[in-house]
């Protein structure tokens, strides 16, 4: 599987659509055969999406993540596991041994619920942001 991940500063990025680098490791059979860093050019969601698709990413771990780009992303296929937050080795080791949705790595104000304008997609891993408008 090949996963990428936002990245700043060593962590998982706090907002995926502001996030410049990626960290994406190849893995099989719950090991790493393969790790390389790339970055983004814009900040327009479908540009992204395009970007993850050309790289062959099968999912995304990042922190927050808008509705447009979670959309985009899950439109070309793409996994997006979000509000997640932490070390990248601790969070690449967690989601290795399956660990990620134990809840430990959640970002504060997702907690698979609705709190702090982050909002659960029905039957997905991702939270996403929403906006009072658009809250439940």
């Amino acid at each position: 599987m090949r996963t990428a991940f936002s990245l700043w500063n060593e962590r998982i990025a706090p907002v995926f659509d502001v996030a410049r680098h990626l960290w994406i490791v190849d893995a099989e059979d719950g090991r790493i055969i393969g790790q390389t860093g790339r970055r983004f050019s814009s900040d327009d969601p479908q540009e992204r999406a395009l970007r993850l698709t050309t790289l062959q990413i099968e999912q995304l771990v990042c922190g927050a993540i808008t509705r447009s780009s979670y959309e985009a992303l899950v439109e070309r296929g793409i996994r997006v596991v979000s509000f997640i937050a932490g070390d990248l080795n601790q969070v690449v080791h967690a989601w290795l041994a399956d660990r990620l949705k134990e809840g430990e790595l959640n970002m504060p104000g997702c907690n698979r619920g609705k709190r702090h304008g982050a909002r659960r997609y029905p039957g997905r891993d991702a939270c996403v942001m929403t906006s009072k408008r658009t809250r439940e």
